[in-house]
């Protein structure tokens, strides 16, 4: 998949491009109908099938208080789904001042001049350019200029309600895993590189894979059930998401510390990924390193049963 940062490098981009439009902070089952009918139109009518996005959201231009907690760690994780998805080429704009001045008829007229647009898909609510003046009827209109046939995709509804980059927040800071799957259409996920520890989870005979979680948005504090994948791997395991009071005090680093069901060996350095299954019970600070290996027994033993009952 070919990415793009600026749309003077789409020149050389000779086939018809089926744009789809869209913050895409998520990727979520909504996204993902507006990306299907770009990629549908490719597949029928011959192109390629292409995404426009930005690096950043657009309220860190213009009200960066307010910008929301992202959903996934990083880009590479957001392009490889939409690689998944057939997407064949990604123009990811750095939401700047200039771009934030651009009336939705320059911002078109930029992209038009920079590449044969042979379509743009968009969420039926979707507002563009200056002061987020331009909608589907805009759109529709500079279509019909340019010669570009625009789809507007309507809301996708889970549980009678729209589904939305807020809902899935409020349902992961919730722990509510079934309901964030249900409208991420995946299951929400931590991915990070593993990293050394202090190692105290081998003294309690409980060793952990730690990583730093990656994403803004995060769930409770406390111990889950999970899945994980490393070196292309599948474990079950036992995850604390927190500061490690019972060691650290007040001051610790927040982590993902996960301990394997298996013997994963040396994966300092791997690429993890983990998907919380449930939340067990909140962080606690323990009197003792003893106490602390009880519970952490308890806590495996729970979270192997939990697994159990999901498969």
């Amino acid at each position: 998949m070919f990415v793009y940062q600026e749309f003077k490098q789409l020149k050389d981009v000779s086939s018809p491009v089926h744009w789809a439009m869209g913050m895409f902070d998520g990727l979520h089952v909504g996204h993902a109908a507006v990306i299907g009918a770009a990629v549908e139109g490719a597949r029928r009518n011959g192109g390629i099938p292409a995404v426009l996005t930005f690096r950043r959201h657009p309220l860190a231009h213009v009200r960066p208080e307010e910008v929301p907690a992202a959903i996934m760690a990083a880009d590479h994780e957001k392009f490889a789904l939409l690689e998944e998805m057939g997407v064949e080429m990604v123009l990811s704009l750095e939401f700047s001042a200039a771009l934030a001045s651009m009336s939705p008829e320059e911002f078109i007229g930029e992209l038009c001049s920079s590449c044969r647009v042979a379509e743009v898909a968009v969420g039926e609510d979707w507002h563009f350019g200056r002061d987020r003046a331009g909608d589907v009827g805009t759109l529709r209109s500079l279509g019909e200029h340019y010669g570009f046939k625009v789809t507007a995709i309507p809301a996708i509804l889970r549980d009678g309600e729209r589904v939305s980059s807020t809902r899935i927040r409020e349902a992961v800071r919730l722990g509510n895993f079934p309901l964030a799957m249900r409208l991420l259409g995946r299951p929400f996920r931590w991915q990070g590189t593993v990293i050394h520890g202090r190692q105290l989870g081998r003294l309690l005979d409980y060793p952990t894979a730690n990583m730093r979680p990656g994403t803004e948005l995060l769930p409770p504090q406390g111990v889950y059930a999970v899945r994980a994948r490393v070196n292309g791997t599948g474990y079950g395991g036992v995850a604390n998401l927190g500061i490690r009071p019972t060691v650290e005090g007040e001051a610790g680093e927040l982590l993902l510390e996960t301990h394997l069901f298996g013997q994963p060996g040396d994966i300092y350095g791997a690429q993890m990924e983990v998907t919380p299954v449930r939340f067990l019970r909140p962080e606690a600070k323990f009197p003792s390193l003893d106490a602390l290996k009880s519970q952490l027994a308890l806590d495996a033993r729970q979270a192997a049963e939990v697994l159990e009952r999901a498969e």
